[in-house]
């Protein structure tokens, strides 16, 4: 199977596909990382048996970290493959993610009937694809080629806008992580934020901020925020400005076994994902791991954090900062409060997002893949009886 990633790809998600590297052969097909980066944490996801290939795209042509994520990202072009096209129209499964990229429709233009498509689509807005340019018409005909769209929740479940021709099957299967290693802290740092998330506007990094002074300064709670994946330069300025030089502790971007420690002592993690027209939180493996740690959530209500914290997060309206320090102090105030939320969020963890399990479920979709003929018209018509939303 061919594992097809844009720029930048998040490799926590591949996590579930262990047991399926137990059966079948896997190349990772990525761009817009380093080789060796890739390999040391696909190795530490577990991975090792996992072939990690990298292809040359649009992306790699363009120094401007922002323009290359305007470009895969706002319009889907940064991660047409230049090279190994060829490669990954050799597997009998092709596995892609949410067909807006440039890619994904090179692929499926040059696919042999015979060859299976597997569709893993995280977008959580309706009609998200109409609103991409040349998105429309290229996405619609990706869909119908899919022989199996695997949505990793809900949300993506009940936003896909099936073609009228599509004729696979569709599952939501939830990422995982690999719970080994993890586990509730009995002693945690008192009064301690913890952010962990890519230096992006969409993360909320600088809303975290003003909430963080309004916490110490109007509400008088004397707490610290550890920052990991945010270097200073991205916002030295704002905290400058709020004066919260001396308790804001940039981390950078360290190892895992690092960040797991951090979430070991912290008191609270806190997600303030962002909201736009075009964006909303589509999962949080972040969010996730601080769930496996027995560690209470707050949040913004983005997309889908309250889908995966469920009613042991606290959340505030995405945006008001205000909201967001007044959850983060009920909490902080609140050891009793905080460890029972924790420790509900950490049975959520591993009953809904044990890698394992869920890649037992995603073998279960690939074996039928494997199994199964040409894909028949009966199969939408049955689609359409089971989940009539599905269909445009």
């Amino acid at each position: 199977m061919a594992l097809v990633r844009p720029c930048r790809p998040n490799l926590a998600e591949l996590a579930i596909y262990r047991p399926a590297l137990e059966c079948l052969d896997i190349t990772f097909y990525y761009t817009g990382i380093d080789p060796d980066a890739c390999r040391a944490e696909l190795d530490g996801l577990g991975l090792a048996p996992m072939r990690a290939v990298r292809y040359r795209s649009y992306a790699d042509w363009v120094r401007s970290p922002l323009l290359r994520r305007a470009l895969d990202l706002k319009i889907g072009m940064g991660s047409g493959m230049l090279s190994r096209l060829d490669d990954v129209l050799c597997h009998d499964i092709i596995n892609i993610v949410d067909p807006i990229y440039a890619h994904t429709w090179q692929i499926v233009r040059r696919m042999q009937p015979s060859q299976k498509l597997m569709l893993v689509r995280w977008e959580n807005l309706y009609g998200r694809y109409e609103q991409v340019w040349r998105a429309r018409n290229q996405s619609g005909r990706v869909l119908a080629r899919a022989d199996a769209i695997v949505c990793v929740t809900q949300a993506a479940l009940h936003t896909l806008r099936l073609p009228p021709a599509f004729a696979g099957m569709v599952k939501h299967i939830y990422p995982g992580i690999d719970l080994a290693g993890f586990g509730p802290e009995e002693v945690r740092s008192a009064a301690t934020i913890l952010f962990a998330g890519r230096p992006q506007w969409c993360k909320g990094f600088r809303s975290l901020l003003v909430a963080f002074y309004i916490l110490r300064e109007r509400c008088k709670v004397d707490a610290e925020l550890e920052v990991i994946g945010v270097e200073p330069g991205d916002c030295s300025d704002l905290v400058r400005e709020l004066g919260l030089s001396g308790h804001v502790h940039f981390l950078g971007k360290v190892p895992n076994k690092e960040v797991r420690s951090r979430m070991r002592h912290a008191t609270v993690f806190c997600a303030p994902s962002l909201l736009s027209p075009t964006w909303t939180e589509q999962f949080g493996f972040a969010m996730v791991e601080a769930m496996a740690h027995g560690m209470p959530v707050v949040a913004f209500d983005s997309g889908s954090i309250r889908e995966i914290c469920g009613e042991s997060g606290v959340y505030a309206s995405a945006g008001n900062a205000a909201a967001l320090a007044e959850a983060l102090r009920k909490l902080l105030l609140n050891p009793p409060e905080a460890r029972r939320r924790g420790s509900a969020l950490l049975t959520r963890c591993q009953r809904e997002f044990n890698a394992q399990v869920q890649g037992v479920k995603l073998l279960a979709v690939l074996e039928n893949l494997l199994a199964s003929g040409p894909p028949a018209i009966a199969q939408a018509n049955g689609l359409a009886q089971q989940a009539p939303f599905l269909l445009s």
